[in-house]
């Protein structure tokens, strides 16, 4: 537990200093391809400041995601926008789309390569696309190589939608295809799932 409340509050620092970094260009579609980091995710309806997940769908400046289960939508012409990792043209079906609201305007990260971080305690951040859930392991795809990692009954998921929600891991609520960002420790289980 004491891994995964370290986890969480690694995930809102680097957030938090992604959305606090240096002169940004204030321009719709200007890009600083200045961040790459740990991702989570609040549902865009509800205004609140972190939305993330993978798009299914993108027309007419119009970002559909799946974040947690949930269908989001975005406009980022209708609100005040500031690409800092990506561009429009970036977005695809199957891209992984960060939004950070701060001060009134919005930050996306278009996320189109995973991540694999070793932190200090021994254990790895990984930021990939989900192939497989299994009752006993998930199956990651990390920039084209798929790699399997044990789940345990000590595995619990959190949603991007509420980091403050722990959930035993239930392999039935993750969708294959869809990004998520693992935590595993020194001898690859899996910790928590953020989905």
């Amino acid at each position: 537990m004491k891994r995964v409340l370290s986890f969480a509050l690694i995930l809102l620092i680097v957030t938090a200093l992604a959305a606090g970094c240096g002169d940004v260009k204030k321009d719709i579609g200007k890009t600083e391809n200045t961040l790459n980091e740990a991702v989570k995710s609040e549902k865009v309806s509800t205004q609140k400041e972190l939305t993330a997940g993978t798009v299914v769908s993108y027309q007419n400046n119009e970002i559909v995601l799946e974040s947690s289960g949930e269908k989001v939508k975005y406009d980022f012409v209708a609100e005040k926008t500031v690409f800092v990792e990506g561009m429009p043209k970036d977005i695809k079906e199957g891209m992984f789309v960060k939004i950070i609201r701060k001060n009134g305007e919005n930050y996306i990260y278009v996320i189109t390569q995973g991540k694999k971080e070793a932190l200090e305690d021994g254990s790895t951040s990984i930021l990939g696309i989900l192939k497989e859930a299994n009752d006993n392991y998930v199956v990651l795809d990390v920039n084209g190589k798929e790699e399997r990692y044990t789940a345990s009954g000590k595995t619990v998921m959190q949603k991007f939608s509420d980091s403050g929600k722990v959930m035993r891991y239930n392999k039935d609520k993750l969708k294959n295809g869809n990004w998520v960002m693992v935590l595993v420790d020194k001898n690859n289980e899996v910790m928590n799932i953020v989905y």
